[in-house]
């Protein structure tokens, strides 16, 4: 069965969260091509999407979950990897994406929470974030010339589907533009697992985000 937050999420509010139009089909831009060279289950969502309406950022996300992302005893456990992709008159900055993610995380984990009949204080929520010196792993088709901004994260926030607990999950994020498609993109790479070079989980999510293709001109 495919694991997907959409369904999680309308199984726990027993209606749907995301925009969507007068036929019921999500808006999500489905013309955009972004690839996951991986077996991981995912899908398509819009933002903002129908769980944090504080967000600012209109576009879409596409999401690719780990197996076993839902379940608390498993080695891979809430690790997952998204993209945002949004118009270029939307600027990612260090400032932007610090709001953005915290309010995403409160939205999903106090909707969620609601549904299963437990109170949280999104609020209380904090997202650290800091600018890495440099970009790793990034997508190999961005071409030499584009800046790769990268950041680390820290949510201190409720894991809201398996565990109803304090959770601590780590991020790497990296953003670029592309002028030929005139789109911003947000790459999400996150764990509850601290990143580490050898780390099976952080190996594979920078597999995926190194092999990551979206619109526009190739490296090479």
């Amino acid at each position: 069965m495919k694991t997907s937050l959409l369904l999680l999420l309308t199984l726990c509010l027993a209606r749907p969260l995301f925009a969507a139009e007068p036929n019921g089909k999500a808006v999500a831009e489905p013309g955009e091509k972004l690839v996951f060279h991986t077996d991981w289950k995912g899908e398509r969502i819009t933002l903002p999407p129908g769980f944090a309406p504080a967000m600012k950022l209109k576009g879409i996300e596409e999401i690719r979950f780990a197996p076993s992302m839902f379940q608390a005893q498993s080695a891979s456990f809430f690790s997952y990897a998204f993209v945002f992709s949004v118009a270029k008159e939307q600027a990612l900055t260090q400032e932007v994406i610090q709001q953005e993610i915290l309010a995403y995380y409160r939205g999903l984990s106090e909707a969620v929470s609601k549904g299963k009949g437990r109170t949280v204080e999104p609020g209380k929520f904090t997202f650290k974030l800091e600018r890495a010196k440099q970009a790793a792993d990034a997508p190999e088709q961005i071409p030499a010339t584009t800046l790769v901004t990268q950041y680390a994260g820290e949510l201190d926030w409720i894991e809201p589907f398996a565990t109803g607990k304090a959770q601590l999950l780590h991020f790497e994020i990296q953003s670029w533009s592309v002028a030929s498609t005139a789109r911003n993109y947000l790459f999400v790479c996150t764990s509850p697992k601290a990143p580490g070079a050898g780390d099976p989980i952080w190996q594979d999510l920078r597999k995926i985000r190194r092999t990551f293709e979206f619109p526009g001109k190739p490296a090479n």
